[in-house]
């Protein structure tokens, strides 16, 4: 944030603190689809900053996001949320349009750049995860690896209905046609588990020779000291068009009973101090921030794929129902 935005997240923070009863410590209640162990270390440093109190609500790694989706939409007149922060954005497309959203106007949200949020200021992407296929290294040489999504046959995959693995199914269906058709003619063979992590541990165990998953997880699985590693093939040959990139979202939930502290939080998730945070840890998030991003050459992914996340989230239902059926004929 720059100095003026700083002195003016403060400012909100004491008038927050003036119309509150001595006594009383600001709540703010999140639904949160990252993973624990992140969230609690962005939280523990909002609330250490800022004296606001943090409720939460998980979720699952085999329901992840979509769960919460649906809690907030059943939700939707009576808000138990303040804030949504979702590790995928397809689903916080998907609550936008169904008018869960408040828009919010703090000079950080006006700011962000219009392709890292939506037109009404609903929602913010920041620190996105790169889509990529795991590997041991000591079972393929990395002269072997495929070029292209579509060249590595079968793998193990999460079930797409839930999380990212749908995220990118919906944008392989809706940018390129044709080669998910015989992508999905292709499938017989692929696994589908319960998460992205099980993917990577099928790779690890022995009984997948790649798997489709985020980096994060293949992050953590090295940090454990597995052997196994990432690779970024491309979706097409030239600009704009290699490794997709999901990004984190955060937003205030329409009608909440704190949009102040709602976008205090806002603020401070979009902030480069989480994406120091968050690009420092197991995650290993990759920062759009470009001053944060030079302190962390190694995150860097060359020629990121150029994507409408709103045109995959209209295609993302038929997408995911088209690989479970490509999946039971295969069985």
């Amino acid at each position: 944030m720059t100095p003026i935005t700083t002195i003016k997240f403060f400012v909100c923070l004491f008038l927050i603190g003036c119309s509150m009863n001595s006594n009383e410590k600001p709540v703010l209640t999140v639904y949160v689809s990252a993973d624990e162990q992140i969230a609690r270390e962005v939280f523990a440093v909002f609330t250490e900053k800022t004296g606001i109190e943090i409720e939460w609500v998980g979720d699952t790694e085999s329901s992840k996001t979509t769960a919460l989706v649906q809690r907030l939409i059943r939700e939707k007149e009576n808000p138990v949320a303040d804030v949504f922060w979702s590790s995928e954005i397809l689903g916080t497309i998907q609550l936008a349009k169904a008018g869960v959203f408040a828009s919010s106007n703090t000079n950080t949200c006006l700011s962000w750049p219009k392709e890292h949020r939506d037109s009404e200021y609903q929602w913010f992407a920041f620190s996105p995860r790169a889509r990529v296929i795991a590997y041991d290294p000591q079972k393929v040489q990395e002269d072997s690896l495929p070029k292209t999504w579509w060249e590595f046959g079968t793998a193990s995959m999460a079930d797409p209905r839930f999380g990212t693995t749908g995220t990118h199914v919906a944008v392989m269906a809706t940018v390129f046609p044709e080669e998910f058709a015989n992508f999905l003619q292709e499938m017989e063979g692929t696994v589908l588990l319960g998460g992205n992590a099980a993917t990577v541990q099928s790779v690890i165990d022995g009984t997948a020779l790649f798997a489709m998953t985020d980096s994060d997880d293949v992050h953590a699985a090295i940090e454990r000291g597995e052997s196994i590693a990432m690779h970024y093939p491309k979706h097409r040959t030239g600009a704009g068009g290699g490794t997709l990139l999901i990004p984190n979202t955060v937003g205030a939930i329409r009608n909440c009973s704190n949009q102040k502290l709602a976008e205090t939080f806002i603020d401070f998730m979009l902030s480069d101090e989480v994406a120091t945070i968050l690009a420092s840890s197991a995650s290993k998030n990759i920062p759009l921030q470009h001053s944060v991003l030079g302190s962390f050459p190694e995150l860097i992914v060359e020629n990121p794929l150029e994507v409408s996340f709103q045109a995959a989230a209209f295609y993302r239902e038929k997408a995911i129902n088209r690989v479970m059926e490509a999946h039971r004929d295969g069985d």
